[in-house]
């Protein structure tokens, strides 16, 4: 079984925070977050800053693994 651990310093991150966590450029960021790749935090409304939501993408991560190693 595989065990890990991960802490994150918050859930979410603004799109300039992401990029200074990740090294990626913010178009990159911005690009990923359009088709997907990237999951945001739901917006209340339309002018709101995205969020990236940095729990789901833990657990998107996660899975990918599980697939991989079986």
């Amino acid at each position: 079984m595989l065990s890990y651990q991960v802490v994150l310093n918050t859930p979410f991150m603004t799109y300039d925070q992401y990029s200074q966590f990740s090294g990626m450029p913010k178009r990159t960021i911005m690009d990923w977050v359009a088709d997907g790749r990237l999951p945001i935090k739901k917006k209340a409304k339309g002018k709101e800053t995205p969020l990236i939501n940095m729990i789901a993408l833990v657990e998107m991560a996660t899975r990918e693994a599980m697939e991989k190693l079986g």
